[in-house]
Order: C-alpha cells, then sequence, then structure tokens
C-alpha cells in the first residue's frame, strides 16, 4: 500500500523533518550568501516568507543530509547553529519578579543558556566530530572555563546539554524562590557563557578553522531585554569567531537598542535582507519561485506534470477570456488607431480580465477560480500562502477517490472544479476569521477592534468591485496607500491596520511614490479574500490613494469608501512589481 503523502505540506518550517527541508527548499532563493557569510545579517519578512526554512537549511545537520545524498564531504568552514527564540527556555518569565538591571541579567543569563544548548546540540549531532580528540581533557577545559560540572558518563556534548538544563533548573529555582532580593549570582553573559565556549571548540581539531553562525529564529519573541542584548552582541566588532543571523518578523519587529541604550546599524553592525524584497522588482519574478516549489514537490512524488499541467484552468473560464481579449482588442485598434504594439498590449493588459468581469451577469454565480497562475496571485506574495490551498486540494481529490474505492490513489491533476471549490472555502474561512475570530485568536485585539477591522474590510472589497465595473483608468486596482495620515483618530486606525497585519489579512511593501524619489507604503490586503466577494485577485499594476479618514470612518461607522473619479488617478503611479503579483 502507498502511504498517503500530500506533497504540498504548509507546515512550519520547525516542523519539518530535515529530509523534508532538503526535499521541499528551493536553493536558488536560499540566500546561503548571506547566511553562511562571516557578517551579521537580519532577516525580515511576514510569516510563511520562508524566514525558517531558509534558516534551517543552512544548519549544520540539515546541511549533513544535503551532502549524504550528493555523495560530498562536507566542510566545517561554516558552522551554522540554529536558535528557536519561541522556546520555553527563552519565554522564562523570571525576569518580571525583579528589578530592571536584575531582569537584564537574567534575561541574558537565559538566552546564553538557549544558546550554548543550541550549539552542544549542533556538535552533538556532527558524525566523528571528536574524532582524534581527548575527549576527558575537553571536558576539563570546559568545566574549567565555564564553572560547570559535566557528568563522566556521557559524551561531552551531550552532557553538556544536560548540565544546561540543570542550570535552567537551579536558575528557576533561586529566582522564583520567596527569599526577599533572591537573585541568581552564577548568571551568565555572552562574554562568561557563549564566548569561552565557543573559544574552547576552537581546539577540536575539526573546528579549528571554523567559523560560527549563530542563527536566532524568531527574534520578535524575545522579551524587550533579550532583544537589546542580542543587538549588543552583534554590535561585537570582531565576527572572526562568530557572526549573528536574525530572523524576524515586520509585525512587531524588534528595535535595535542595545543595553546600554545605543543602536546597531545597517550597513555597519548588520545587513537587512528583506525576505520579499526579491518579489518587488522588475528583475525578479514570485511566479517564477512559485512554479519551482510546487514543481519540485510534484517531482518528490514522482508527478510528472509541471504545475500548470496539475493545476488547469477551466476551459470555459479560458474561453471566455480570450473572447473578452478579442474585444478588447477592437476597442485598443479603434482608441489608438495609429498606437504602438506596447501601447495596443498595455490595453490589453489592463482592460481584458475587467471586461471579462464586466460582462457577466448580476445574477450569475461567482466566477470561476482555477489555474496555476490565479493560486500565485491568490497567495499574495507568500509561500505559506500557495502551498495552502494546493494542500487542501489535493486531499480532496485524494479523499473522493478513496471513498469511491481506490486503493491508493494515484492523482495527476487537480481538476479545476475541485480548485474552484477549494479557493471559495478558503476564502469564505478567512472572511470568518475577521467577522468572528480576530478578538480570540489575535492577541490585543478587542471585540470592537474586531468588529471595525471586518467593517474596513468589507468596505474595501465593495470599492474594489465598484472599481472593477466602473473605473475608467485603473478598473483592477486592489492595492491601497493612505494619504492625508494626520487626523483625529490616526491612532486607533494604525492599530487597526497593525491587528489585520499580524492576522495576516493584510500585507505592507514599499514602492516607489514618484514624488522627489521617496519611498512609500502601500497596504495589500491578503487576496484569498476576493473570491468569496467576486473580485479578481489578478489586480494590475496600480494602487489606489484613500484618505485616513475616509478608511476610519469605513470602519467606526461603517460608511462607504468613496470611489475617486478616473481623471484623478489616471496612471500618475505604477508600483514597481512588474511582472510580479499584479
Amino acid at each position: 500500500m502507498i502511504k498517503y503523502n500530500n506533497p504540498f505540506e504548509y507546515e512550519a518550517a520547525t516542523k519539518l523533518s530535515y529530509d523534508k527541508i532538503v526535499d521541499f527548499y528551493i536553493e536558488d532563493y536560499n540566500y546561503s550568501r548571506f547566511i553562511r557569510s562571516r557578517r551579521n545579517v537580519i532577516l525580515v519578512g511576514e510569516r510563511g516568507t520562508g524566514k525558517s526554512m531558509a534558516l534551517l537549511f543552512n544548519s549544520f545537520p540539515v546541511m549533513q543530509v544535503q551532502a549524504e545524498r550528493k555523495k560530498k564531504k562536507l566542510g566545517f568552514d561554516v558552522i551554522c547553529i540554529y536558535i528557536p527564540c519561541n522556546t520555553p527556555l527563552t519565554h522564562r518569565a523570571e525576569y518580571q519578579l525583579l528589578g530592571e538591571y536584575e531582569a537584564s541579567v537574567v534575561s541574558e543569563h537565559f538566552l546564553v543558556l538557549a544558546t550554548m544548548y543550541a550549539i552542544a546540540d549542533t556538535l552533538f549531532k556532527i558524525e566523528d566530530i571528536l574524532e582524534g580528540v581527548d575527549e576527558n581533557q575537553l571536558k576539563r577545559q570546559i568545566v574549567f572555563a565555564l564553572d560547570l560540572e559535566l557528568p563522566d558518563s556521557v559524551p561531552v556534548f551531550e552532557g553538556l546539554k544536560q548540565t544546561i538544563q540543570r542550570e535552567v533548573t537551579r536558575s528557576q529555582r533561586v529566582l522564583n524562590s520567596r527569599v526577599k532580593d533572591a537573585f541568581y549570582d552564577a548568571a551568565l553573559s555572552f562574554s562568561s557563557g557563549v564566548l569561552p565556549l565557543l573559544n574552547i571548540l576552537k581546539k577540536v581539531k575539526k573546528l579549528e578553522s571554523s567559523h560560527f553562525a549563530l542563527m536566532f529564529d524568531d527574534a520578535h519573541d524575545l522579551n524587550p531585554y533579550q532583544v537589546k542584548v542580542l543587538n549588543s552582541w552583534i554590535a561585537y566588532r570582531d565576527n572572526s569567531l562568530f557572526s549573528f543571523k536574525v530572523a524576524t518578523a515586520k509585525v512587531d519587529q524588534p528595535t535595535l537598542i542595545t543595553a546600554s541604550g545605543g543602536t546597531v546599524l545597517e550597513g555597519h553592525d548588520f545587513t537587512l535582507v528583506d525576505m520579499e524584497q526579491a518579489y518587488q522588482s522588475q528583475y525578479t519574478d514570485f511566479g517564477r519561485l512559485a512554479r519551482e516549489v510546487l514543481g519540485k514537490r510534484l517531482d518528490n512524488l514522482h508527478i510528472n506534470k509541471s504545475p500548470e499541467e496539475f493545476f488547469p484552468i477551466n476551459p470555459q473560464f479560458k474561453e471566455d477570456l480570450a473572447e473578452c481579449e478579442e474585444k478588447i482588442r477592437e476597442k485598443a485598434r479603434e482608441k489608438y488607431p495609429d498606437g504602438s504594439p506596447k501601447q495596443i498590449a498595455d490595453y490589453i493588459y489592463k482592460y481584458t480580465r475587467a471586461e471579462y468581469f464586466r460582462s457577466r451577469s448580476p445574477r450569475a454565480n461567482l466566477p470561476h477560480y482555477s489555474g496555476f497562475d490565479t493560486l500565485v496571485h491568490l497567495s499574495t506574495g507568500i509561500i505559506r500562502n500557495l502551498l495552502e490551498p494546493c494542500f487542501w486540494m489535493y486531499d480532496a481529490v485524494y479523499s473522493r477517490r478513496k471513498s469511491e474505492g481506490e486503493e491508493s490513489p494515484v492523482i495527476q491533476e487537480i481538476p479545476h472544479s475541485i480548485q474552484n471549490e477549494i479557493v471559495l472555502d478558503r476564502s469564505r474561512r478567512k472572511w470568518t476569521l475577521i467577522r468572528e475570530g480576530l478578538d480570540s485568536s489575535i492577541e490585543g485585539c478587542s471585540r470592537e477592534q474586531r468588529e471595525q477591522i471586518y467593517r474596513l474590510f468589507d468596505n474595501l472589497a465593495i470599492l474594489f468591485r465598484e472599481r472593477l465595473h466602473k473605473h475608467e483608468s485603473e478598473p483592477r486596482a486592489i492595492v491601497f496607500t493612505i494619504s492625508e495620515v494626520d487626523f483625529e483618530h490616526r491612532h486607533e486606525l494604525e492599530e487597526l491596520l497593525r491587528i489585520a497585519r499580524k492576522a495576516q489579512i493584510l500585507y505592507t511593501r514599499s514602492g516607489s511614490a514618484k514624488d522627489q524619489g521617496r519611498r512609500e507604503v502601500y497596504y495589500v490586503p491578503n487576496r484569498i479574500l476576493w473570491p468569496e466577494r467576486g473580485l479578481d485577485p489578478h489586480g494590475q499594476h496600480a494602487r489606489v490613494s484613500i484618505k485616513a479618514q475616509h478608511l476610519w470612518a469605513a470602519a467606526a461607522n461603517n460608511v462607504k469608501i468613496p470611489m475617486d473619479k478616473a481623471e484623478e488617478t489616471g496612471d500618475r503611479e505604477q508600483i514597481d512589481l512588474q511582472g510580479v503579483l499584479f
């Protein structure tokens, strides 16, 4: 019997086995040139953009798996240590019982222990790492330098892990004691814990030329003191022995202030890598990455189909769209009798899909959503958003064929009807989350804010639908910027947008405003919302400028957002995402 194996798993990278990480990862977009360098690097991006995957792929245990598959010898020039920050160890709350100074010391202590544990755990997994080393002498060096006792009956790195776990327990007991002014005076710092450990490891023959890349994942989950401490470590000027690679979400991104009150600076102390920036210029194409991601997963399951073949488009929709294109082509020739090929092509691009939606009967069912290209646009440029509907589509086909008596269904494509069914289902679920679940799933979101966010997105959908049917210049614009932000309820609106971003129903991007070369933030609602409202998730290279007071009126009082006049918007600005999402 063939074991059920859905190729479109979209679990967090930390839940995947080392083999799965190697199976799924696309090396062309792996950022290894940054992660395996000797510089400090901060990776930022929305959840689901691949930050954890990029770090884990370069961690030494995963690199070992990759080397074994390729039958290559793995060098020790760079040892990448993966350190998760969303664990019980780094989430210790004992610091809250202490004064500011003591809290800072204790917070660093637990962060140091987490770092040391990750180092020991990584090295323990490296086969024959201590070949030619006197293990007893190495233990004595560690005991002397760190003032920690290691058990005699276990390998040195396993013993170090056990010792660190015991130290966590000791620390916790002292700090949780009811003794007045209790404080753990054996707290470790970077210079008394991590640094001496790394210096000792350099005496191991296989590690004598190694550089240690300490990779902190989900740094936004650290407490405020640990954030400042980590920044202080990043400010350390000598990167010959170690460097830091820090991954953090854009929402609630940590500050860059150090424990001493200074600031780490981009370009001076670290290199900033925006995990989404690669998909936000005319020189790259998210669709290309999406095709490789899905293509590799199909290959792993020996499905000899391209993503376009595996996710076919509804033939009737394709036919209808072709008729609309021909109709718009004729209009373009009438409008521009002496127009250039580009002028004609631009007109066709802008109005063909709009014509399809405009020519549909008001009584018709929702449009049909299918095809690889539509899935790419529905993802809003987030890999996890791409994989999720694919997972449920595959599962639906598999389950139905099993129920029809197939012992081990072999799936060679996802019927367009199933694609449409799942897309609409995921769209309805997202609206249900906004309408009913935000306050119970997003920390800090009140019931009133949940209702305001629903009204805001409901009115955005109404605005975009009205534009799709009536706007003369930018009918398919589904991205917006905010103008005239200085108004009475600015902070309340900003908080609503922050919650929406945290819930991943809204994303932010950066684009050129063509105003003295400045950049501006624009907002991209999660496109999985639009099928439920009969909208086109493809959009176009344009954005809608909405006054902040109109957004607030929509959220607070359910007031319809006014549509600007065509002549006021025109094509005055194009978002610099050529061929990416729109």
